[in-house]
């Protein structure tokens, strides 16, 4: 499909409950990207664990919390889009960064990658800009919202979705946080899955006190830890 299609055309078929929920206008609408450079870098986004998930369950909706420059989101859209699937994959994400992005100024894929201009970061027109260039408008909604705060504006629209992919701080109380709010909203026989275990002790502590605390069965390996609601789903974990 041309870049220049229209958002009709970019839309038709699609399932966008969310967004059309939430926006008035659509955040695609009449987007002048021609000052952002293209930046698609990200960590773990190709993730057999999130593009098995999508095999096993065919999600309609995902919710994705902390995006980045949507790489993961966009592999996820294209697994989608490959499937057949009219999913809709909701990216919750400030765009603002966290510390570790603020306090490594000499690091290219943290501090640089914020884009900051006039005190204030640009990383939500990167995202924009790597959405369109992918031609994935049609699948991926951004809610430019803290994690909580997107979870109040979701329960309050009655939205429940079939997978999960939490992949935003890093400390324990946050983690903690977001997996308790967000496990309200999966529904059942859906899957959560989270990012960075092992590699970061908050992560790692969070998920597995959260899966003692509502006696799940947790798997999981170096990057990524899987829980399900209601009847198991196995996931194949690489070796």
């Amino acid at each position: 499909m041309p870049k220049d299609a229209s958002e009709a055309e970019m839309t038709r078929g699609r399932h966008t409950r969310v967004r059309d929920a939430i926006f008035k206008i659509s955040p695609y609408l009449d987007l002048d990207l021609t000052h952002v450079e293209p930046d698609l870098q990200g960590w773990r986004s190709d993730s057999y664990i999130l593009m098995d998930a999508i095999d096993r369950i065919r999600p309609s909706l995902i919710l994705e919390i902390g995006t980045w420059k949507g790489r993961s989101a966009i592999n996820m859209a294209r697994r989608c889009k490959a499937l057949g699937l009219s999913t809709e994959i909701v990216c919750i994400d400030t765009w603002l960064g966290c510390k570790e992005h603020w306090l490594n100024k000499d690091d290219p894929d943290h501090y640089d990658s914020l884009k900051i201009r006039n005190g204030f970061p640009g990383l939500y027109w990167t995202f924009l800009k790597n959405v369109a260039d992918n031609e994935m408008q049609g699948f991926i909604t951004p809610l430019p919202l803290p994690s909580d705060t997107a979870f109040h504006v979701l329960s309050k629209l009655n939205v429940h979705a079939d997978m999960i992919y939490i992949d935003g701080s890093h400390e324990y109380e946050s983690v903690t946080r977001d997996l308790t709010l967000y496990w309200e909203l999966l529904s059942e026989n859906g899957l959560l899955i989270g990012d960075d275990y092992v590699g970061w002790d908050g992560v790692t502590r969070a998920a597995n006190d959260f899966a003692k605390s509502r006696k799940l069965r947790i798997t999981g390996q170096h990057g990524k830890f899987v829980l399900s609601k209601g009847v198991p789903v196995k996931i194949c974990f690489p070796n």
